[in-house]
This record gives structure tokens, C-alpha cells and sequence, in this order.
């Protein structure tokens, strides 16, 4: 009887802090997983709209990814240049190679992608190496849509 009301309750427990952790997690992460990409985008505007703390640059930077994921270029060209508004490469010289090249990719630019791919291959740290990996991946898979070409992390599980 005791391990029966012990199994419960840790049960309990861990269902608990599972649902919790789910909570925890921004509600547009879970539509990105499962190709809701329109929601993301309302979501995110409507987020920017009516919250006067929100991270701009790192939503317009999402919104930009998710137009991106839409092969809606024109828009991810807006929204990606909106979330580097007041920030310049002095600031983070990584991450603007990242964004320099992501942007080249979405103006269909492969050279001008090359130049800040071999940028950030050559100087980035530990902390950029996904930021590099992304644009090795755009640069490799140039002729794909941004979202198969940006999956380098889902190319390395299928090898």
C-alpha cells in the first residue's frame, strides 16, 4: 500500500513538472515544430504590438527566420533588417557575420554569403558554433529553401 501511494505521488510529481515545463515554454516554439508558421508570425507581431518589454530584435529576428521557412524572402529581407535596427558590427562582430550572411541568403546573394561564412568560420567561438554550422548548411544547400537548407542539425542525425 505504502509503494502504491509513493508510486502515485512521484507519478503525480513528474506529470506535474512535465505540464509545468510545457508551460514554460513559449507557445509560438511549439507552433514552429509543427509548421504553424503564420501563427508564429501574428503571434510574434501581435507580442512586439502590445508588450513594451519584449526583445524586439530577437522577435523581428524569429519573425524574420519563419517568413524565411515560408520562402516569403521579401518579407525575411524587412523583418531581418528591422531586428538589426540601432545594432551594428562593432556591438556582437559574430553575430553580425551571421546575420550578414543569413540576409545574403534570403537576397540570393551565395557570395556575399560566402564572405561571412568564411568570416565566422575563421573567428567564431564556441558560442557562434551553431550560428556557423547554419551558414555553412545555407551555403551548402544554396539552392534549397531556407528551411531545408538552414536543418544542419537535422542532416547530421540522418548521416
Amino acid at each position: 500500500m505504502k509503494k502504491t501511494i509513493i508510486f502515485i505521488f512521484l507519478f503525480g510529481n513528474l506529470a506535474f513538472t512535465n505540464a509545468q515545463n510545457k508551460q514554460d515554454e513559449p507557445i509560438w516554439w511549439k507552433w514552429e515544430r509543427e509548421g504553424k508558421y503564420l501563427e508564429v508570425v501574428s503571434h510574434l507581431l501581435y507580442k512586439i504590438e502590445s508588450d513594451s518589454i519584449t526583445n524586439k530584435h530577437s522577435d523581428y529576428l524569429h519573425i524574420a527566420r519563419t517568413y524565411g521557412y515560408l520562402n516569403d524572402y521579401e518579407k525575411a529581407i524587412f523583418y531581418l533588417k528591422k531586428s538589426m535596427i540601432g545594432l551594428e558590427e562593432k556591438n556582437d562582430e559574430q553575430f553580425w557575420w551571421y546575420y550578414q550572411g543569413t540576409l545574403a541568403f534570403f537576397e540570393r546573394n551565395k557570395d556575399k554569403l560566402k564572405v561571412y561564412l568564411d568570416k565566422l568560420e575563421n573567428n567564431h567561438s564556441n558560442y557562434y558554433k551553431n550560428n556557423y554550422l547554419t551558414l555553412k548548411s545555407l551555403h551548402e544547400n544554396f539552392e534549397k529553401g531556407y528551411f531545408e537548407a538552414s536543418r544542419w542539425k537535422n542532416n547530421q542525425n540522418n548521416n
